[in-house]
């Protein structure tokens, strides 16, 4: 797939203009932000089969404790699948436990895989006629009502979407009709995002550009503050090496650190096999906290979820093994306002130039 960097920022900047837009506030609220689902028929060509059980779990976590629910795009597979068995597969669970939280605290953005929200009846609804109920994009204001953050799929600027998705359609479904003879059963490929590289890059330009954050789906690779979770990977690695030449003779601490380092290099590891090893966003220095990826629910071992709770965000891990001591670590955790902040005083006198050549 190919980002046209002009296409998407007009996009971008005219969504970001719009006052079409709904606007929500997140003083006193709480927000679960989850991407790229692509729901199926639970055969071999779902990719999301697996994780059926971690997102209900999780949604209900969210809906006890008070959350609203943003759907950021990409939530059932259209490309694949009717409407009618995406429903007939899902609507015990997790359509089910999508409809728990109510009408009034659910919010579709649509995506390139679930355009038809524009039009279609929506289940998760209660009252499923009501129709049109997906947008493009939303804003929200920060503790202090100002209007500083924008959600979107992220599909804004992809060629594939507007010039080849009939394309994309006929190999989605042919892939789908004989995935039962030949056993093309391909759970572990669905996180190999085929988005492009750069196309982080291209997002967060935009987004220190305007000077806002900017909150995606779309590639499949959760990214904190700008930083792929490899990265910040690489950070818990030398820090646990610091600790380690700055207390050379405390054993028990040594042999603790190089245990997790072995465990967070083989986390490494898998990240590249999945291809989830991208360039630096920025490549002139330290990111500014701008842009945020809520990732998907199609990794192996569980989903992505993006929180913001009033001033706080998080972007957390829920795990499909339900053995696990804690059903989901935190991969990334900050303040709006630290970021807001951060992201308004940047003064940076090459930004012009760099944004004009990425």
């Amino acid at each position: 797939m190919i980002h046209n960097r002009a296409i998407t920022r007009s996009t971008l900047s005219a969504l970001w203009r719009s006052d079409d837009v709904p606007v929500l506030a997140t003083r006193g609220k709480k927000y679960a932000i989850i991407s790229d689902i692509h729901l199926g028929n639970g055969g071999g060509a779902d990719d999301f089969r697996h994780n059926t059980k971690t997102l209900t779990t999780a949604l209900r976590h969210y809906d006890k404790s008070g959350y609203n629910l943003i759907l950021l795009g990409d939530v059932e597979e259209f490309w694949q699948f009717d409407l009618q068995e995406i429903v007939n597969q899902y609507t015990r669970t997790v359509y089910k436990a999508i409809r728990a939280f109510g009408d009034e605290r659910v919010y579709r953005v649509f995506g390139n895989h679930d355009l038809e929200w524009r039009s279609l009846p929506d289940p998760i609804r209660k009252n499923p006629a009501r129709y049109g109920a997906a947008t493009e994009a939303i804003k929200m204001k920060d503790k202090e009502g100002i209007i500083r953050i924008l959600l979107v799929h992220g599909h804004q600027g992809d060629t594939g979407v507007d010039r080849h998705i009939w394309r994309s359609r006929f190999l989605g479904r042919l892939y789908r009709k004989i995935e039962p003879y030949y056993k093309l059963d391909r759970p572990t490929s669905a996180t190999q995002s085929q988005i492009t590289k750069n196309y982080e890059r291209i997002m967060y330009t935009w987004a220190k550009s305007a000077k806002t954050i900017l909150i995606c789906g779309h590639s499949h690779r959760a990214i904190f503050a700008s930083k792929s979770h490899i990265e910040r990977l690489r950070e818990k690695i030398a820090e646990l090496e610091a600790e380690i030449a700055a207390h050379p003779s405390d054993t028990k601490l040594v042999q603790r650190n190089l245990t997790k380092i072995e465990e967070l290099h083989r986390e490494q590891k898998e990240e590249r096999r999945r291809k989830r090893d991208i360039d630096p966003i920025d490549p002139h220095g330290k990111p500014l906290p701008c842009y945020f990826n809520a990732g998907c629910a199609l990794y192996t071992d569980g989903i992505t979820v993006i929180e913001i709770a009033h001033d706080a965000i998080r972007l957390v891990k829920w795990h499909r093994d339900s053995t696990k001591r804690h059903p989901f670590d935190i991969y990334g955790r900050g303040t709006l306002s630290a970021c807001i902040r951060e992201i308004t005083n940047n003064t940076d006198s090459r930004q012009k130039k760099i944004i004009e050549h990425l």
